[in-house]
């Protein structure tokens, strides 16, 4: 399992590098514009990916990080959203590389952000951060393509042919 994740982290820092290249060609008004997508804006929807990474993360590493919303801002800044989204995946990448394989299906047990006890098998909760990056990462290749950029070509077929190269 250990592998499976480490591969998976491995890639996603691989997409969202190349979805970045991406959004080098859209303007900060467009940027920050409301395009429809959930959470309103290409920005608004990263700024959502990087809270959720430290959420999950947090509970995982047994610390808490509670941010007051989803959809809060907690990076105004373009260049430094990227910069620290980038270095929150290779965070993920250093604590999977310590993982022990016992823990992978284990019950995992944690708080909601409304405060409920949960819990999950810890393999479960580690796959689900995955799709929610893979999920938004969607929504934003759509806003690029809507406002005139080129979407990038990231879908896990396209990074594991890099790998043979």
């Amino acid at each position: 399992m250990k592998d499976f994740f480490l591969r998976n982290n491995a890639y996603h820092i691989w997409a969202t590098n190349l979805l970045y290249e991406s959004l080098e060609t859209i303007t900060n008004e467009d940027y920050k514009k409301d395009v429809g997508l959930f959470f309103k804006s290409i920005h608004g929807t990263l700024n959502h990916l990087l809270i959720v990474e430290k959420v999950w993360y947090s509970r995982l590493v047994g610390e808490v990080y509670a941010p007051t919303s989803l959809s809060e801002e907690i990076e105004t800044d373009r260049q430094t959203l990227k910069k620290r989204m980038i270095e929150s995946l290779e965070l993920w990448n250093t604590w999977l590389q310590g993982l022990n394989d016992s823990v992978w299906p284990t019950l995992f047990r944690y708080k909601t952000m409304r405060g409920f006890e949960a819990e999950l098998i810890f393999s479960d909760v580690v796959q689900h951060n995955f799709n929610h990056r893979t999920h938004h990462r969607g929504q934003i290749t759509a806003a690029i393509t809507l406002l005139g950029g080129k979407s990038p070509e990231i879908d896990f077929v396209y990074y594991l042919q890099t790998l043979g190269k």
